[in-house]
């Protein structure tokens, strides 16, 4: 289903997509995953089991959405712009020779290259080019800003001040990053990196090797989930998937939706569902429910972060007919798409259920550099880039900021980016302002 909004519009004239043997009408600019959800259509492919697979992730870690487009296999769904007349396949079309050919790889040279056009990356970049780097940042996604700012997708339109503060903030980020000089190219794959000044990357097809001075990885971090009987049923993804479908494209992906996880992302999601049209029928936090024996846990967070627990009391506290504390997933059910969740002693019809069980930080391309790593048992467990205050990894050439080098949060990382981004200048003999807010930020 399609979200409401009274200040967000979609674009049009409406396009046709073809999926299988079936016509479905697509906005111009969103991707298919977003189409086929808007359908109804939440199984895109089958498993070599023949089990049916659907969108999980929403940003192209989990490769479970992958779909032929005009003849080309192992497409991301999530990832992939829809086109009017596109054809979509849920499995490869036998097409023999229809593969492109090898294409010749481009090398392009700057001053400083950074992976990621999140909250750290257009940080660092924007400070770096307005200091007269010559500053590229490469981003798989549609649009620059991230997984917590999350963009409008250009399949709407709205008065930017009738829109959020994430909203306005990640606009305000992203134009005055470009406005500075920075050169950002989107829906860039980022595949290799050899070496701190070899980082090989595809763009809209073409191959394209990038040899930066100095290499920013702000990656960003994927969500966790705890597996469980069912987890890989169409209807079943993470919450941060399921956000974005829900916030950038406007689409639900089911008419009865449980959200089950832990944290303020949590929240969030739900209440931006149940504003857009959709039925959140529970969220299910494994915290148990705030109280006075907790009190200690609740100052702590008051004072590590006071903006964002008055914001997670506010959005729990709207909440509270749907919320069912210290509550985890234990069994989902269906065949075609889950239809039911289990907790305990708890069962809920549904058709969409999202989880998250925490969050790891995408370290693969520092670690593939070689640069130091620690394991952390946070959630499932992860690996942590080592750096130093300013971001500067065990390769003096290579920075690893944000959530991709350890998980602390949207204004952390932008902290994060000021501070590699003057360590950065330095190196280059570029004159920068001593960033005195972003260490006091970061400490």
């Amino acid at each position: 289903m399609r979200l409401n909004h009274p200040d967000i519009m979609p674009v049009g004239p409406m396009i046709q997509i073809h999926f299988d043997d079936r016509e479905i009408a697509a906005l111009p600019g969103e991707t298919i995953a977003a189409a086929l959800t808007a359908a109804g259509i939440v199984a895109v492919r089958q498993a070599r089991s023949g089990a049916p697979r659907g969108p999980f992730c929403g940003m192209g870690v989990c490769f479970d959405c992958l779909v032929t487009v005009d003849g080309q296999p192992s497409q991301r769904a999530c990832l992939t712009r829809v086109v009017d007349g596109m054809d979509v396949r849920s499995s490869p079309a036998a097409q023999p020779g229809s593969a492109l050919p090898p294409a010749e790889t481009r090398e392009f040279a700057c001053d400083v290259l950074v992976v990621g056009a999140g909250p750290a990356g257009l940080s660092a970049a924007r400070r770096l080019a307005l200091a007269g780097a010559k500053v590229v940042v490469l981003d798989e996604r549609l649009h620059e800003g991230g997984q917590f700012f999350k963009p409008l997708a250009h399949s709407h339109e709205a008065d930017p001040e009738s829109l959020d503060r994430q909203f306005r903030d990640g606009a305000v980020l992203g134009r005055s990053t470009l406005l500075a000089g920075v050169t950002i190219v989107n829906e860039a794959t980022v595949w290799a990196a050899f070496s701190p000044n070899e980082i090989a990357a595809t763009v809209a097809g073409q191959s394209r090797l990038y040899r930066p001075k100095r290499l920013v990885l702000a990656t960003g971090a994927y969500e966790q989930v705890r597996p469980v009987p069912g987890w890989t049923l169409p209807g079943v993804m993470t919450v941060g998937g399921l956000q974005t479908l829900a916030r950038s494209y406007r689409v639900a992906p089911g008419s009865r939706i449980v959200i089950a996880g832990n944290g303020p992302l949590c929240l969030q999601a739900a209440v931006e569902l149940l504003d857009g049209g959709a039925t959140v029928v529970a969220v299910l936090e494994a915290a148990p429910r705030p109280g006075l024996g907790r009190w200690s846990a609740l100052a702590q967070a008051a004072l590590a972060d006071p903006f964002l627990m008055l914001q997670g009391r506010a959005l729990a506290s709207r909440l509270s007919p749907l919320m069912h504390w210290g509550r985890r997933v234990t069994r989902l059910a269906g065949e075609d798409r889950v239809r039911m969740v289990e907790a305990g002693d708890l069962t809920l019809e549904a058709d969409v259920v999202a989880l998250n069980d925490g969050f790891a930080s995408s370290s693969e391309l520092a670690r593939s550099l070689g640069c130091a790593h620690r394991f952390v048992a946070r959630g499932s467990g992860a690996m942590e880039t080592i750096t130093d205050a300013d971001g500067r990894t065990s390769l003096r050439e290579v920075f690893a900021i944000g959530d991709g080098a350890r998980f602390g949060g949207a204004q952390a990382a932008q902290a994060q980016g000021v501070l590699a981004a003057n360590a950065i200048a330095r190196d280059l003999g570029l004159a920068v302002a001593p960033a005195k807010e972003a260490t006091r930020t970061v400490q």
